[in-house]
């Protein structure tokens, strides 16, 4: 969704007559805290085949959203940042109260085509995920809920967090092609 996101932003900053130039002029605090973040998401699922046990792996998913929440803050003044934020923070908020884990509609996945996906969640072998039905009270509700079709190549299920990060994107990416102030630093 996020790369969507992106795309949407450069179509959107063009029809307002930006320049994807500008793009390059963006100075965005805390780059490195980004792929930091990243990592850190990402190494669950490595550490995971080594039988790290999960007491250790819970703490990966929030580590990083805090992270990047820092990031979203040294950014702050940036059109698009306080949506991001939002959605990271409705995301974190979900993934603590959750034990660690963001709950998933099934229904969804059938939808998206990613039912395969189903069972590991169901069987507790998804790191990250948990059944919709598990979750408590209203956080179900903003877990991964809204289904983007199988018809669409890059079917998946979203959360209301991950629409408030793409639509933050959309917004500082289509803001920040059409700033004037960067073509004083040629």
């Amino acid at each position: 969704m996020f790369i969507e996101a992106i795309i949407l932003g450069l179509i959107i900053g063009y029809i307002r007559k930006g320049s994807i130039e500008n793009l390059g002029y963006i100075k965005i605090k805390g780059t490195a805290l980004i792929l930091l973040a990243g990592i850190i998401q990402g190494l669950p699922f490595i550490l995971y085949r080594f039988n790290i046990a999960y007491e250790v792996l819970k703490w990966f998913t929030p580590a990083s959203l805090i992270i990047l929440l820092i990031c979203i803050l040294m950014n702050f003044s940036k059109k698009g940042t306080k949506f991001i934020f939002v959605g990271i923070l409705l995301n974190l908020i979900v993934v603590l109260i959750n034990d660690m884990k963001m709950p998933v509609l099934f229904k969804a996945l059938k939808i998206s085509g990613l039912e395969h996906m189903a069972m590991p969640i169901k069987m507790g072998d998804a790191i990250n995920c948990m059944p919709f039905e598990n979750s408590w009270g209203i956080t179900g509700y903003m877990g991964k809920i809204i289904p983007i079709p199988e018809v669409y190549p890059l079917a998946r299920v979203l959360s209301l967090g991950d629409i408030f990060i793409a639509i933050g994107i959309v917004i500082f990416v289509s803001k920040s092609m059409k700033r004037h102030y960067f073509k004083r630093y040629h």
